[in-house]
């Protein structure tokens, strides 16, 4: 069987922007030999409630549900999808490899500024937040002298800085880690985009955790693809722009509120992504 890398440029070549069915709200995980024919690797993360998350032997959340209308725009059905776990920190390293054809996710300037991965939309503009234990930490300038926990690859520690210069830094593997030093009071506030702090909160039981109305910054999800492959991002971007145009941004967008009670800021989104000149 041809190898993905190779088989990708085939699929785009057969590119249909009409038709696509909008996404459900939870994906069985496919692996290798399962598929007739090509497979699309697709990074995800599975520690992100509502956004992506993994349970039960499926991924599901809002970045998911955009991972599977993408793919179906290039091509690929259900079967042939493989999602992978990617941690922030090692998605240049998979896509440089070939381990994974596209990661799906937030991103910060640091990473969208580099020459390693090139991102396609975004589909998602919103703030980065604290989540707190109750109602301890009234803002971000109550964490001065105090520490905030992050997942290693997230620039959401570097934005906190410039918020809170003398805020201490914790890096953690995942947001479950985060969540846990947070309980313990090993930390006094998990940092990230607002939407993966709803999850956790969700998760974790509003009796005990609060997402911060003080927001910071700026998080932006997005498509991410190994860089010098600008047509793959331009067709990606178009299948962003499909799936708000048909409705399918807006029930997923609907999805996430109803699961982890984030309201999406329509002031910002859905995002507007314009057409590249050829």
């Amino acid at each position: 069987m041809m190898s993905t890398r190779h088989t990708i440029g085939a699929a785009l070549c057969t590119l249909a922007l009409a038709g696509v069915a909008g996404c459900g709200t939870s994906i069985e995980v496919s692996v290798p030999g399962q598929a007739d024919g090509p497979v699309l690797s697709i990074g995800v993360a599975l520690d992100e409630p509502g956004m992506s998350w993994y349970h039960n032997g499926a991924y599901s959340g809002f970045s998911v549900q955009v991972a599977q209308y993408v793919a179906k725009v290039l091509g690929y059905a259900n079967k042939q999808i493989v999602f992978r776990n990617v941690p922030l920190d090692e998605r240049a390293q998979r896509l440089a490899d070939g381990t994974v054809d596209l990661v799906v996710g937030s991103y910060g300037g640091q990473e969208a500024d580099g020459t390693q991965i090139d991102y396609a939309g975004p589909y998602l503009n919103t703030s980065q937040g604290l989540l707190v234990r109750d109602h301890e930490v009234a803002g971000a300038g109550d964490l001065a002298g105090r520490t905030a926990c992050i997942v290693q690859g997230s620039d959401s520690g570097q934005a906190l800085r410039a918020q809170v210069g003398s805020v201490s830094v914790e890096e953690r593997d995942t947001y479950q880690q985060c969540v846990s030093s947070l309980l313990a009071g090993q930390s006094d506030a998990v940092a990230g985009p607002e939407p993966i702090l709803y999850g956790l909160r969700d998760q974790g039981g509003s009796a005990y955790l609060a997402v911060l109305g003080d927001s910071y910054g700026s998080a932006r999800f997005g498509v991410g693809v190994r860089s010098g492959q600008p047509k793959l991002v331009a067709q990606i971007d178009a299948a962003l722009r499909q799936m708000v145009a048909d409705g399918s941004w807006r029930q997923a967008a609907d999805g996430l509120q109803s699961s982890v009670g984030y309201r999406v800021d329509t002031g910002s989104n859905p995002p507007r992504l314009v057409e590249a000149k050829q």
